[in-house]
C-alpha cells in the first residue's frame, strides 16, 4: 500500500516564520505540482484560485506543469494573488497537437535568484514538451539546476529514459552538478513499469526523494506519477524532509463550494533543502 506523507499548511506557516526571524533562511522547501488546465476557466473558479494561492505560497519555489492557457492574463492575474516577495519564470508554449502547455516556475525573490533559462534542444524530438531548465542561485550558497518536466503518458518509457541526457547537458551548459529533476513524469500506473526508475536514476548517481511507495494523485489507484530526483552532489544540501500534500483531507472541503479535483488531480510534493552548505 502506497504511503502519502500529510503536512498542514500552519505548519508550514511557522516553518517560515522561524526562518524568517533568523534573517536569511537556512532552508528552502521547493515543490513540484501539476494544477491540471491552468487557464481562465481555473481562475475564474475563484475558490479553486484562492486555494491554490494558499498552496503555493506554503513552499519557497514551485514548478508547475500543465499550464494550458494561450495567454499569460491568467498567470498574471494568479500572480497577484501572492506575496508581492514571489517572482516567476515562464516558458515557451510546447507540444505538438493543439493543446500545448507552459512551465511555470514561482520562487521567493527574497531567496532565489534567476541566472539563466533555457527549454532543451530536442534534436530528435524525443519529448512531447521539452525539460526546461532554470538555473537558481539562494541567497546563501546553495546554486542548483532545476529540471521541470511533464513526460507525454503514452511515451512515457521513451521520455523518461532520455532525462539522464538532458541533465548532462544543464550539467555542462552551466558547469555545476547539482540538479533538481522534478514533474510529473506519469511514472507509474498503466503508463510505465515504476520498477525501471532506479535503472534511469542509479543511486550512485541521483537520489530519487518522491519513491515508489507514495501516491501522488487524487484517482482511485495509488500511483506515484509525480518525481522528485536530485543529482548525487545535491545530497549534501538535501536535508531529507520532503512530503506529498494531500490537500483534499488537509483542508475542510464540506465548508467549500469546490470539489478537490476542481484544484488539481495531482498532489504537490515537496523536498527542503540547506541553503548554506553547498561545497561544489
Amino acid at each position: 500500500m502506497k504511503k502519502t506523507l500529510l503536512i498542514i499548511p500552519l505548519l508550514l506557516f511557522l516553518g517560515f516564520y522561524r526562518a524568517g526571524a533568523q534573517g536569511k533562511p537556512e532552508t528552502v522547501k521547493i515543490a513540484s505540482f501539476n494544477i491540471q488546465i491552468f487557464g481562465a476557466a481555473k481562475m475564474a473558479k475563484t475558490e479553486a484560485a484562492e486555494l491554490l494561492a494558499e498552496i503555493v505560497s506554503g513552499f519557497d519555489m514551485v514548478a508547475i506543469q500543465e499550464v494550458r492557457s494561450a495567454g499569460i492574463e491568467p498567470v498574471e492575474r494568479f500572480m497577484a494573488m501572492l506575496p508581492e516577495r514571489y517572482g516567476y519564470v515562464l516558458g515557451p508554449r510546447e507540444g505538438r497537437s493543439s493543446s500545448k502547455e507552459q512551465y511555470w516556475t514561482i520562487y521567493d525573490k527574497t531567496k532565489f535568484t534567476a541566472l539563466a533559462q533555457d527549454v532543451w534542444p530536442d534534436a530528435d524530438d524525443i519529448f512531447e514538451r521539452e525539460p526546461m531548465a532554470v538555473y537558481f542561485k539562494t541567497a546563501g550558497t546553495f546554486d542548483f539546476i532545476l529540471i521541470n518536466n511533464h513526460i507525454q503518458p503514452r511515451e512515457a518509457r521513451k521520455e523518461i529514459a532520455a532525462l539522464p541526457e538532458v541533465a548532462a547537458y544543464y550539467r555542462e551548459l552551466w558547469k555545476d552538478p547539482d540538479l533538481l529533476i522534478l514533474g510529473d513524469f506519469n511514472a507509474d500506473g498503466q503508463y510505465y513499469d515504476e520498477s525501471l526508475l532506479a535503472e534511469v536514476f542509479p543511486e550512485g548517481e541521483y537520489l530519487i526523494v518522491i519513491t515508489n511507495e507514495y501516491d501522488t494523485t487524487l484517482g482511485a489507484g495509488n500511483n506515484t506519477y509525480d518525481r522528485f530526483i536530485i543529482s548525487s552532489s545535491a545530497r549534501e544540501d538535501y536535508t531529507g524532509a520532503f512530503g506529498v500534500i494531500r490537500f483534499d483531507e488537509v483542508y475542510d472541503f464540506s465548508r467549500r463550494h469546490i470539489t478537490p479535483r476542481e484544484v488539481s488531480d495531482h498532489y504537490p510534493i515537496w523536498a527542503e533543502f540547506w541553503t548554506n552548505r553547498d561545497t561544489d
